[in-house]
């Protein structure tokens, strides 16, 4: 059996992102026709889900690295491998404080992937880690998942095949962040160009690069030509056979605050579009589901009529159950895994064009769009009043999904690439 190694910056599971059921699905399949070895960083509290993973995946080699609560020593080293990081983000500081003036600007100051995209989220012990695990057998492909991990090809050894598995391109990322400022700088375009040429650099020391849409592949096809490269959308099996989707004047959104698009596509969303639908509709309700700080919550205390944010949930398909999906998503690449859920649970969905970006799903037949906060109020009024136009949404999106995107074609399409 062929031997593989997976490198990830977090434990696939337990299933509470996109991220992690991203990896999840395809390593399901991967680990029936490979030697699997996977190796990712976790915390003390993590141990109790990697028992439960363990016993899921009985014929996996996992080699997890412990992140323990650094010394002196490591934060000093810390800084020292990133000091250019520091001293641009020093004049980052000055730039945002002179040029921030709106809630936004400052939103994305403080979460703006700018000044992170060279400097590595995982302790310096990893890659030690990562090297030796390497040492400990003859891995015929070494695949590394994640923009955090995107220099790990030079500890790879040549007679290995290194697939470099591409959930977001940073550098798209980072230019619609750039689109939002209310301002325009010089020094944060330096900085984004910079970035994207680390990046592409980065990518052409693999063998392979495997997005998880066309939409992300033919944009690296304009810059890159030493890599092979392939797409491959992630397949997620389908739920039960849909009834008759009835509104119940609930908006769902799913997603946790700490990856920045949501929470940037939340804020957007209350900001613009709830209390206008709220005046309209009084019996409207939003559930935001998913991992958010109480902070957070506390912030939109006067926007919050009938809005809840319930944490994880466990039945995710019964609180999805008629109601409206939103994807108010501005920023970030790939594919949200969130509207493959939704599409599987029966419900219609309302996005921009950048959340539904690299899914097969068309505009006025399987979905609405709107960009504007008026298209997209517009858009959810529209199902909202209808009395068939959700249910025929709903049908639309899961027999395009069946056809266009089935589980088991799309499993097939990954594990082509291997061969």
């Amino acid at each position: 059996m062929r031997n593989i190694l997976i490198v990830t910056p977090y434990m696939p599971f337990p299933l509470n992102s996109g991220g992690r059921i991203a990896q999840f699905e395809f390593n399901n399949e991967l680990r029936h026709q490979f030697k699997v070895t996977i190796a990712f960083t976790m915390k003390p509290e993590d141990q109790k889900d990697l028992e439960e993973l363990k016993k899921l995946w009985k014929n996996v080699n996992f080699k997890p690295y412990l992140i323990t609560k650094k010394t002196f020593s490591d934060k000093l080293g810390s800084v020292l491998f990133r000091f250019s990081e520091f001293f641009n983000r020093l004049i980052g500081k000055g730039v945002f404080f002179f040029g921030c003036k709106t809630n936004l600007d400052k939103m994305l100051q403080q979460n703006t992937t700018l000044f992170r995209s060279k400097s590595f989220g995982f302790p310096r012990g990893f890659i030690d880690h990562f090297r030796n695990v390497l040492l400990e057998d003859s891995f015929e492909y070494v695949q590394v998942e994640f923009h955090q991990l995107i220099s790990f090809a030079k500890y790879i050894p040549r007679s290995s095949y290194r697939i470099f598995v591409h959930h977001e391109l940073r550098f798209v990322r980072e230019k619609r962040e750039l689109e939002l400022f209310s301002f325009k700088s010089g020094f944060l375009n330096r900085i984004y160009q910079r970035n994207k040429k680390f990046e592409l650099s980065a990518l052409e020391k693999f063998d392979m690069v495997c997005t998880l849409s066309d939409v992300d592949k033919l944009i690296l096809e304009k810059d890159i030509k030493k890599p092979l490269l392939v797409s491959s959308p992630v397949p997620i099996k389908a739920g039960k056979s849909a009834n008759d989707f009835s509104s119940a004047n609930k908006l769902v959104f799913l997603g946790g605050e700490d990856h920045f698009p949501n929470k940037e596509g939340v804020d957007w969303f209350l900001m613009n579009c709830w209390m206008p639908l709220k005046s309209k509709y009084p019996d409207l309700k939003l559930s935001v589901i998913g991992k958010w700080h109480q902070s957070t919550v506390d912030s939109y205390a006067g926007l919050l009529d009938a809005v809840s944010f319930p944490g994880y949930v466990e039945q995710l398909y019964e609180e999805l159950t008629d109601s409206i999906f939103i994807v108010p998503i501005r920023i970030g690449s790939g594919i949200r895994m969130k509207i493959i859920e939704a599409v599987n649970a029966g419900i219609p969905f309302v996005s921009t064009e950048v959340g539904v970006e690299g899914l097969c799903f068309k505009n006025g037949h399987d979905c609405l769009i709107g960009n504007t906060p008026q298209e997209f109020c517009s858009s959810i009024a529209k199902i909202l009043e209808s009395k068939d136009l959700g249910h025929r949404l709903m049908t639309n999106a899961r027999n395009t999904l069946s056809v266009e995107n089935s589980y088991e074609k799309l499993i097939d399409r990954r594990l082509a690439i291997y061969n």
